[in-house]
């Protein structure tokens, strides 16, 4: 079965019936399912989100919000390029990241988790300053997985945009939702723990129900505890 993605609209068969010069249309045909692809990739996958940020925006200006957001998203970006990494889309007050752009699974899955412990270090750092500020620190939770991806590119705005997506996209997400239910801020799924080259000394296991796998996840929490504003209703 063909998709026609592409068509005359009908404004411009209408002009052609008129006897008018018909406005030009592209005309492509394309198979769906026939289309060559790039091959798949073993991927490390993060993703990262600020915890508790919505009450900040009834607490300040939109300008200085988006002030704090930039900086924060700013550092973190520099964080994750230090390792390799590259953030593939935001989503206002988080991110997602992949690793293994040009290096194997097992350097990509060391890069994410350096890159996480990274962040979360720096982070100690902000809050120093913004803990006055802000009344409160900001938290962070990350979930890491790895597993295989397809890439491709659209076009957006004029501009490129680069696509990861798979089953192990959905697995890291649902990972970083995971921290809250766990309160550990920094969860790795078991995968990943077996493909570092050094593991982390203070890693606790768990089991813990995802959305779309069957059974319960073998994770490892690797972070520290919420404070408690994160964990309120």
């Amino acid at each position: 079965m063909q998709l026609k993605l592409f068509t005359t609209p009908k404004s411009a068969r209408l002009k052609k019936k008129a006897g008018r010069p018909a406005v030009h249309a592209r005309h492509q045909a394309w198979d769906l399912w026939s289309q060559p692809s790039e091959p798949e990739h073993e991927m490390a996958l993060m993703f990262l989100d600020i915890r508790n940020f919505t009450p900040l925006t009834g607490q300040f200006r939109p300008a200085e919000v988006v002030h704090l957001i930039g900086r924060l998203l700013s550092t973190f970006q520099r964080l994750v390029r230090a390792h390799h990494g590259r953030i593939i889309e935001t989503t206002g007050d988080g991110f997602y990241a992949a690793f293994g752009f040009d290096r194997e699974i097992g350097a990509a899955v060391d890069d994410a988790v350096h890159a996480g412990a990274a962040i979360m270090r720096q982070l100690e750092v902000l809050n120093s300053s913004y803990d006055q500020v802000l009344g409160r620190k900001i938290e962070v939770g990350i979930g890491i997985h790895a597993g295989k991806v397809a890439m491709g590119k659209i076009h957006l705005n004029g501009m490129e945009h680069l696509l990861v997506m798979g089953h192990a996209v959905n697995i890291a997400a649902r990972l970083q939702t995971a921290t809250k239910a766990l309160n550990n801020n920094f969860l790795i799924s078991s995968d990943v723990f077996e493909l570092l080259s050094h593991r982390p000394s203070n890693s606790t296991p768990a089991v813990v129900s995802l959305k779309g796998v069957s059974d319960g996840m073998q994770v490892r929490m690797i972070g520290e505890q919420y404070g408690e504003l994160v964990l309120s209703p």
